[in-house]
């Protein structure tokens, strides 16, 4: 019997990235929100926040002075004295009341089925609420903390955006007219930074320490994480976000108290709360070692509503943390400029991709206004930002249809396949945009063996069986011009890896270092000798004409 063929089909997609952020006109000054009311302050006619009046940026100093002071009054939180218990539904008031009193515990809040109690002896109590068989659960309440590593000095480069190639994605995407809403569950945000203007959602915005509808960042943290994903672009001021010129708003919600304390409970909350506002994709560049039934069961809440839920990895170079951990999560490794996994970068199978995370530039809640930040909280937020231009091209995509196309769009840089530093590979938003662009549209009029394509297209080759993956794999791969001249070009593997093999990958980007021209005809030549996983080879080499035609 003959071997069978390794067979191929060619699918016309982007030719070439464009490595230049295109220049916008500078956009008009943003829209009040309509829910932003006008209020007296001294003598003056000014805008508010959330109900909050301010006259100018000089005034941030003393809100953030007055918030401290009013969160300094509050008491010390003891987490090893608080539970989380979800509630039987079946149980009445009457007899929780009891069960609490006969627990010693005292309740601090209470949503629906969820409460947040303090007790005199946690794992007592919880024994007991378990064993009343009135509660779905009953669990510690964790602390957890935010993905931070110090910085170096401040320098005006953002490297990252150009190293996941976002200026190109940025020229393949129509601006989207309704907004995405991105939840940043975190230490809030500076209202007030001249490069988030225009970028901030109050509808829904909520400190959760101080319970209130004014989550001012007091620390810096979520104002950073805030500007990677969506800082003002084409505005003549500061830096650019990862979302560019996308109608991107960000849902500001904060969790974290003056010490940076955090804990699984308002978290949970958050999500939730975030869901029920209408955030398509939440980002939380938070986590701690244990895992939470109540941060799971509100995972799942955003998950069932279509909701897109990233989380970073964690920073101590272990295991990967919680909620990245959890499934329904786009967990977040971090990558350095020289495409490495940076060393402090958790690990682990839930890895699905890295993002820059290293040295990366975003705005700063404080002088000077922006600064240099590294940790897998700051890649985090590049994933978001993807998540976020995806839903605004796909409105109806689903979270794990999200995930997808993200993963498509990464580029190895790791061993082979994925992997458990770098998932899949690393964030490279002009492959994400191209399949959002309509790379993999077959090309039309090409004749037998042929294909048509525009100049701005790529070259995606998709295998009928997994490419054993190895260092002379790229040497199979050949763009030739009319005349046989071999142009320069990098071969991307973006494909889908088979569970247990070492690699193997059915798709190929091929991407040409410089751009291809328009009425020229190339060839795309596969040497023979390729290998797939099961061991058959691709028997001859297989050729195919590629037709340059204008764009339309």
């Amino acid at each position: 019997m003959p071997a069978k063929k390794f067979h191929y089909h060619l699918l016309a997609g982007l030719l070439f990235f464009l490595m230049l952020m295109a220049i916008y006109a500078p956009g008009a000054a943003a829209q009040t929100s309509k829910s932003v009311q006008a209020y007296r302050f001294g003598n003056e006619q000014v805008p508010s926040v959330a109900g909050h009046a301010y006259a100018s940026k000089e005034t941030v100093s003393q809100l953030i002075e007055e918030r401290r002071q009013r969160e300094k009054q509050m008491p010390a939180r003891d987490y090893s004295r608080e539970i989380i218990v979800k509630w039987q539904k079946s149980s009445d008031s009457v007899s929780k009341e009891a069960l609490l009193k006969k627990c010693a515990a005292e309740k601090i809040h209470e949503k629906g089925d969820l409460s947040l109690l303090r007790v005199k002896d946690r794992e007592k109590a919880i024994a007991e609420l378990k064993r009343s068989g009135r509660v779905e659960y009953a669990e510690p309440n964790y602390p957890l903390h935010m993905m931070y590593v110090p910085n170096d000095p401040l320098f005006f480069d953002q490297w990252a955006l150009h190293t996941i190639n976002a200026p190109g994605a940025w020229d393949k995407l129509a601006p989207n007219q309704e907004p995405v809403i991105v939840a940043v569950v975190d230490t809030g945000i500076d209202f007030y930074h001249e490069d988030l203007q225009g970028r901030i959602s109050l509808d829904g915005a909520w400190d959760f320490v101080l319970n209130d509808s004014y989550p001012l960042d007091l620390d810096g943290h979520g104002t950073e994480v805030a500007g990677v994903i969506a800082a003002a672009t084409g505005n003549a001021t500061g830096i650019a976000g990862t979302a560019g010129r996308q109608n991107v708003q960000i849902l500001p919600l904060r969790v974290f108290n003056l010490l940076g304390q955090a804990d699984t409970y308002l978290v949970s909350q958050a999500i939730t709360h975030a869901v029920d506002c209408g955030a398509q994709v939440i980002n939380l560049s938070l986590g701690g070692p244990q895992y939470s039934q109540a941060v799971a069961d509100a995972v799942d809440y955003a998950w069932e509503r279509g909701v897109v839920v990233v989380a970073a990895a964690g920073n101590e170079g272990g295991p990967v943390s919680y909620p990245a951990a959890l499934p329904h999560v786009i967990a977040v490794a971090a990558s350095d400029e020289g495409d490495g996994v940076a060393y402090f970068s958790n690990h682990g199978p839930e890895i699905m991709v890295a993002a820059p995370g290293v040295d990366v530039l975003s705005t700063d809640a404080f002088y000077p206004e922006y600064t240099v930040v590294s940790g897998t909280s700051i890649a985090a937020p590049f994933v978001s930002a993807a998540a976020a231009i995806i839903k605004s091209q796909l409105p109806g995509a689903g979270p794990d249809q999200v995930a997808e196309i993200i993963q498509k769009g990464a580029v190895d840089i790791g061993p082979p396949g994925k992997d458990d530093y770098a998932g899949y590979g690393r964030l490279d938003l002009d492959l994400v945009a191209a399949q959002l662009a309509g790379a993999g549209t077959p090309g039309g009029g090409g004749g037998s063996g042929g294909i048509d394509m525009e100049p701005g297209q790529i070259l995606q080759i998709d295998f009928n069986l997994p490419v054993k993956i190895d260092g002379n794999t790229s040497s199979h791969f050949h763009l030739l011009t009319a005349g046989g001249a071999e142009l320069p070009c990098t071969l991307y593997f973006v494909g889908e890896v088979n569970t247990g093999e070492t690699g193997g990958y059915t798709t190929f980007w091929l991407k040409p270092r410089d751009a291809l021209a328009a009425g020229q005809t190339y060839t795309l030549r596969v040497d023979a000798g390729l290998t797939a996983i099961s061991g058959q080879k691709l028997a001859e080499t297989y050729i195919t004409i590629i037709k340059i035609v204008p764009g339309t």
